[in-house]
């Protein structure tokens, strides 16, 4: 009821138009996991019709795994550097869909990517189109890909929440013009504010292993313990973390036993940290959740503020505050804080920066605020007390001449213009990186 009235309130029927578009036996196709040499694409046909098969650089090539569903995942190895690529996935003769990819180069690259969250189930909103038209590198995802909020272990539903969101002509085309880097939030791993004790767990781990094409992920035996994943674009290292799979309860008393990551996943993104600072001109963390919020309130970190802390001091003693940008999603609303509010070191000197942060989301949702305060505030007009939908993403354009890397951030609306106040840029040298 409240999804029509949205529709019928803002007579904007396109925007509320989930279109579902016959591909014949071939039904979606997308990319990701790219490095300098190889990239992964995954497809689906319908089971009935038999295997699909890909062609790239005039080459078939059989996949690597072909599941009774009739999604198959193709692993693309022996490619140039810094190319693009224009793949196929066909059935038969007659039935394909198309899309391309860029390897990354081997060295320092300027490059541009899109990045969100917050989309309802098969969305099919012009932003989408939007975004490919700024022709990324890559988008990257931050959460709730779909609002489905699976709480059982059900792997078929999990498959036909992937299946609808991909059926979007907009989104399937956004995603097979340039490779996605995703990591879920609750609404896409489970039900509203899930954490590690959803039913659904893991029926979500193997759906996704399944269907996204990702990096390489820790395994426990041959399953997934979790979706955290990094990658290297060029010289910076991109940190994807998962604040589901683990999570504590958010009601459990705060202190050492209380976790947003879990602690391998935890320690594994702090030696990754520390691990960067002499290789990378930039880390990018990807936290979905927000990271500013009063201790011990509901948004994000607030209630696992042991655990904020603990990673805070860490990131402080390795020298790695001024290398290191936060991207995030979860709250419907574009934000920008320059370091001014996000240190929460527990030796910080009063009016000590932290490392900025950014919220991109929604995608196609609601307006939500949450967390804060942010030095460049926030933009997510509420429409009608809530009841519109709002559209907006976040772009980085990186410029690196091997010396200095400079970052450009921006929030957008469904347009593509810039969200007033929403910008900021990074300058990244030898001695660390500065706001501008």
């Amino acid at each position: 009821m409240r999804r029509l009235l949205s529709c019928v309130l803002a007579l904007a029927l396109p925007a509320c138009s989930s279109a579902v578009t016959a591909r014949g036996p071939v039904r979606w196709a997308w990319s990701g996991a790219v490095t300098p040499s190889s990239a992964v694409v995954k497809t689906k046909v319908d089971p009935q019709e038999g295997a699909p098969r890909l062609r790239i650089s005039g080459r078939e090539i059989a996949p690597d795994v072909d599941d009774v569903d009739g999604v198959a995942a193709f692993r693309v190895d022996g490619l140039t550097p810094a190319t693009r690529y224009d793949y196929r996935a066909l059935w038969g003769d007659s039935s394909f869909l198309d899309g391309q990819f860029q390897t990354f180069a081997e060295g320092p690259m300027s490059f541009r990517f899109v990045f969100g969250s917050c989309a309802r189930t098969g969305s099919n909103h012009r932003i989408f189109e939007v975004m490919e038209s700024l022709e990324p590198l890559f988008t990257l995802h931050m959460g709730d890909f779909h609002y489905e909020n699976i709480g059982t272990n059900d792997p078929a539903r999990f498959r036909l929440a992937f299946d609808e969101v991909l059926a979007s002509d907009r989104q399937s085309s956004l995603y097979r013009s340039a490779p996605i880097a995703y990591v879920w939030d609750d609404h896409d791993y489970g039900p509203n504010d899930s954490d590690g004790t959803n039913p659904g767990r893991p029926a979500a781990l193997a759906t996704y292993d399944a269907i996204v094409p990702h990096y390489p992920l820790e395994l426990q035996g041959e399953k997934p313990e979790d979706v955290h994943q990094p990658f290297t674009v060029g010289r910076v290292r991109f940190l994807l973390t998962d604040v589901r799979s683990h999570r504590a309860p958010d009601d459990a008393p705060d202190g050492p036993d209380k976790t947003m990551l879990g602690a391998a996943q935890r320690e594994w993104l702090l030696d990754e940290i520390a691990g960067a600072r002499d290789r990378y001109a930039l880390v990018v963390w990807v936290n979905p959740v927000p990271w500013i919020a009063d201790a011990g309130s509901g948004h994000g970190w607030g209630r696992y503020d042991w655990e904020r802390r603990y990673i805070a001091d860490r990131i402080r003693s390795a020298g790695m505050v001024n290398r290191l940008l936060m991207l995030s999603g979860d709250a419907h609303m574009v934000a920008i804080d320059d370091g001014t509010n996000s240190n929460f070191a527990t030796d910080a000197e009063p009016g000590e920066p932290g490392f900025p942060v950014m919220h991109a989301a929604p995608l196609d949702r609601y307006a939500r605020h949450k967390g804060g305060p942010y030095s460049h505030g926030e933009a997510g007009r509420r429409v009608l007390f809530g009841l519109i939908q709002i559209q907006q993403f976040g772009l980085a354009e990186i410029h690196d001449d091997g010396n200095i890397l400079e970052v450009t951030l921006s929030g957008r609306n469904e347009r593509g213009d810039l969200l007033e106040g929403m910008s900021l840029r990074l300058r990244c040298d030898d001695s660390g990186c500065m706001p501008l």
